[in-house]
C-alpha cells in the first residue's frame, strides 16, 4: 500500500496550467454538480498525469499527516473534496481535520496498486 502525504505531488499536478485542478473538474472529479448525491465508481473520470484516478472529489481522503499535534492532539488531515462539495471544495490544497474516529459518507481513503 502507498501512503500519500497530504498535499503531495500525487494529488496535485503542477505540470499543467489548469489552476487548482489538473483538468476540467467535470472530466476529473465527482462533486455536487455531477455526482447524483452519492459516491461514484472509481476510475470513470480522467486520471492525472501519474495515472491516478479520483484524486479530487468523490470522497475526502484521510491522510497520514497530523493537523497540528500541539493544538489538536490526534486529529488527522483529510483532503481533496467529496461528492457533496461544491466545485470550490475539490482542491488538493483544501484541508480539513478531525479525530480518526470521525465517519461520514464522503470521507475515506485511497488505495493505489501498480498494474501487473
Amino acid at each position: 500500500m502507498v501512503i500519500v502525504p497530504a498535499g503531495s505531488i500525487a494529488m496535485r499536478d503542477d505540470r499543467t496550467a489548469n489552476g487548482p485542478h489538473y483538468g476540467n473538474l467535470d472530466d476529473i472529479a465527482w462533486y455536487r454538480e455531477n455526482s447524483g448525491g452519492r459516491s461514484c465508481v472509481v476510475g470513470l473520470k480522467q486520471p492525472n498525469l501519474w495515472g491516478l484516478h479520483d484524486m479530487l472529489g468523490n470522497v475526502w481522503e484521510w491522510c497520514v499527516d497530523q493537523y497540528d499535534p500541539e493544538v489538536y492532539g490526534l486529529y488527522r488531515v483529510f483532503r481533496g473534496g467529496g461528492w457533496s462539495d461544491a466545485e470550490r471544495g475539490c482542491l488538493a490544497t483544501n484541508r480539513r481535520r478531525s479525530h480518526p474516529t470521525y465517519a461520514i459518507d464522503d470521507l475515506g481513503f485511497r488505495l493505489v496498486r501498480s498494474r501487473a
